[in-house]
């Protein structure tokens, strides 16, 4: 047997292979493109990576593009009102972003260049290559792969609350917007989200803008547009929907090129995480293939990476890689993934009357708004103040409402 088989070059696949080869076990790569072809494609996502995912990243040794101008110390939330309710807080270890045609690629060579072996498959693989690699492998983890994901991992109802997505998507990276090293989070009630921040991108520091749509909303034409009509729509909507970012937008603000821009919709969604191969072992899902988080507190690639972390010590500790073994390890992640999951979805709601009670000590006091803000990194008690009213009232320092 040649160790642990993993498919796919995302966040949590790389993760888990630096990991495992870290650790002393033999992991093998399949991928659908090698880096070079990576780092040409098209935009994948807009993510920052948070506190504990850079901890993460720092003790395998992979830290790239450090430059200042993409790491985020501070970030504005702003909810459009009469007034509008606003405040900056400030983020003890910066948030970082870097476009993953960068990150990934730069991952899969210190992967490669530490001796790790990888298959350019050139293709999203189905099931039944999945289970064919396995006769090779102790155990196959999924990360990543539209087809054997839906072929292996249904989803799992229970922990799904949403049958579709909650909102439609457009991402892109545009110059022409600077607002230095802070993150912008912009919220208009009943219409979506805006979202910016800086990221390091192949023609350096740029943009990122993330359009949340409510479906049916007036932000949700964007998503249709031809790419050369995006960012003057970009600019028609700023001034209603994200006044401050408006203020910050140059006349010259443009799509940086054709490729940099994604769109698309998201349905939160939880999958079954074990499933039994026809060959008789068993595929484990980590990631977007077990998980698929809509990017409104960005969780996702940070998930990702913690649960990659979880199944790497799963595995670490020995075998047999049974059901038995890939259900633990799957509880395992879920303690950590439960309350990322459930924060991230109650974001697609309206807010509870408690959180509106936090938000409006955040505007107030210093040090309420960096708490909010600092919640992104740490998403676990995240969920345990927005699903409590009586932590929000400890935090302000008065009684719940009713």
């Amino acid at each position: 047997m040649a160790g642990i088989g993993i498919v796919g070059a995302g966040i949590s696949g790389l993760t888990l292979a630096l990991r495992l080869q870290q650790l002393g076990i033999d992991a093998t790569l399949y991928v659908e493109a090698d880096a070079d072809a990576m780092r040409s494609g098209r935009l994948p996502n807009t993510v920052s990576r948070m506190g504990h995912t850079l901890a993460r990243e720092r003790e395998l040794g992979i830290g790239h593009y450090r430059d200042p101008r993409c790491l985020m110390g501070s970030a504005r939330l702003s909810i459009k009102g009469d007034p509008p309710l606003e405040f900056v807080g400030r983020i003890s270890e910066p948030f970082h972003a870097v476009d993953f045609r960068l990150l990934l690629p730069a991952y899969l060579d210190d992967f490669t260049g530490r001796g790790g072996e990888v298959v350019v498959t050139g293709a999203a693989p189905d099931a039944a290559q999945v289970d064919r690699w396995s006769r090779e492998h102790e155990l196959m983890v999924v990360a990543a792969g539209r087809r054997s994901v839906a072929e292996l991992f249904p989803r799992d109802p229970a922990r799904s609350p949403f049958d579709r997505p909650q909102r439609v998507l457009t991402a892109g990276l545009y110059g022409g917007l600077d607002l230095g090293p802070m993150f912008s989070y912009n919220i208009s009630p009943g219409c979506g989200e805006i979202l910016r921040m800086p990221m390091m991108t192949r023609q350096g520091v740029a943009s990122a803008v993330l359009v949340e749509a409510v479906p049916g909303g007036p932000l949700e034409p964007i998503s249709r547009l031809p790419a050369a009509e995006v960012a003057a729509e970009l600019a028609r909507l700023l001034p209603r929907h994200a006044p401050r970012l408006a203020e910050r937008a140059d006349p010259g603000l443009e799509l940086l090129g054709e490729h940099d821009l994604l769109r698309g919709a998201v349905p939160p969604v939880v999958r079954q995480a074990v499933a039994e191969l026809p060959g008789g072992r068993i595929a484990l899902a980590v990631g977007d293939a077990w998980i698929t988080s809509d990017p409104l507190t960005g969780q996702g690639a940070n998930l990702g990476s913690a649960c990659a972390w979880i199944a790497a010590d799963a595995i670490a500790a020995g075998g047999p890689y049974d059901t038995a073994f890939g259900h633990a390890t799957a509880e395992r992640m879920w303690a950590a993934a439960a309350p990322v999951t459930h924060w991230t979805n109650s974001f697609l709601r309206p807010p509870a009357e408690h959180v509106l009670t936090l938000l409006l000590a955040a505007a107030s006091r210093q040090d309420v708004a960096d708490l909010v803000l600092e919640l992104f990194a740490d998403p676990a008690y995240a969920w345990a103040v927005f699903s409590s009213p009586e932590e929000v009232a400890r935090i302000v320092g008065r009684p719940p409402g009713p």
